[in-house]
């Protein structure tokens, strides 16, 4: 990737907004080059005039500012870059999925989801009822590869197993104990979509302009790169957005509260909790969480058998079925 390869990158995903530090320094440069004083840029960007003049007149202004020429990114950098975008994608089709799905399903004002994705907690969403009071908690949950040992390992069929660590499990019910809310699992899967297939839709100056970024020594705001990134792609319609949003929206989509993933643990805990039956388990399998291990379709329930209960019956008889880990 070239400077002003790059640049154009920047431009593109940033437009008016400041560009992140240590960057807002080099926009600055480019205001310089574009006939603005050097007082009004260094002002208009954040930065000294004394600092904005050294980098304006360095021969290499990317290298002084990051440590590291965009021609020099290294082929693990691009492929790190190239599965966390992807991933990430795939996250945000879930998650516009749900929001289309639930929409489609309740045509009701009576409970409203409201977006929480921005606080990056583990909530994704809540509802709330016609007197702007939370009544649920969900958090969305991909699942992509098949785990082919499930058979042997725990006795389901990879095709009907889906994995949620335990930690995760105790997390949610000590937040639905501690604020009251029930927390609820939304669990949706395309068993051929990862970060690594999604990832190679994306055009490529995106990925090599993350990858120069995980790469720099001195490169900051990584997080905020790569949500800039993803929204444009959405905001685009990118052929490897569109793509993935629309096999989401048609899979199968389940919920599970925290209460029926506790009770199932807790009664099936050596039968699908593989891990406490494997001697070195971790050795065995490095960087693996502790998970629980459920069945698609006798373990969980179909998100629009949930949504016409919410509907039909309402939010009391829905949170009854929760509490007794029914749902």
């Amino acid at each position: 990737m070239s400077a002003r390869e790059f640049v154009d990158v920047l431009d593109e995903l940033y437009g008016k907004d400041p560009w992140p530090k240590p960057l807002h320094a080099l926009h600055g440069t480019l205001l310089l080059d574009s006939g603005m004083t050097l007082h009004d840029a260094a002002r208009t960007v954040g930065t000294t005039a004394h600092r904005l003049q050294q980098l304006h007149s360095a021969d290499d202004r990317l290298t002084e500012i990051l440590g590291l020429n965009p021609r020099d990114i290294e082929t693990r950098y691009r492929n790190r870059a190239l599965a966390t975008l992807g991933q990430l994608l795939v996250g945000r089709g879930a998650e516009l999925a749900f929001e289309r799905i639930y929409r489609d399903e309740m045509h009701t004002h009576e409970l409203q989801l409201h977006d929480l994705r921005e606080s990056r907690t583990d909530t994704d969403y809540r509802l709330y009822n016609g007197q702007g009071r939370p009544v649920y908690r969900i958090n969305i949950k991909f699942h992509g590869a098949l785990f082919h040992r499930a058979p042997e390992l725990v006795g389901l069929d990879p095709h009907d197993c889906f994995a949620l660590a335990t930690y995760k499990i105790n997390s949610a019910l000590r937040k639905q104990q501690e604020e009251g809310l029930p927390y609820i699992f939304v669990v949706v899967g395309v068993r051929t979509l990862s970060g690594e297939t999604v990832g190679a839709k994306i055009p490529s100056r995106y990925v090599d302009a993350l990858a120069y970024l995980y790469q720099a020594p001195r490169a900051q705001g990584k997080r905020n790169f790569e949500d800039r990134v993803v929204d444009r792609l959405v905001s685009s319609g990118a052929a490897a957005f569109v793509e993935t949003y629309e096999r989401i929206r048609e899979a199968d989509w389940y919920i599970i509260s925290a209460r029926r993933a506790d009770r199932l643990l807790r009664e099936k805990l050596y039968e699908r909790v593989f891990a406490l039956r494997i001697p070195r388990f971790a050795q065995q399998f490095r960087s693996a969480e502790l998970d629980m291990h459920f069945s698609l379709a006798d373990d969980l329930i179909p998100l629009r058998r949930f949504l016409t209960t919410l509907r039909e019956a309402g939010h009391a008889k829905v949170v009854t079925l929760l509490e007794r880990g029914e749902y």
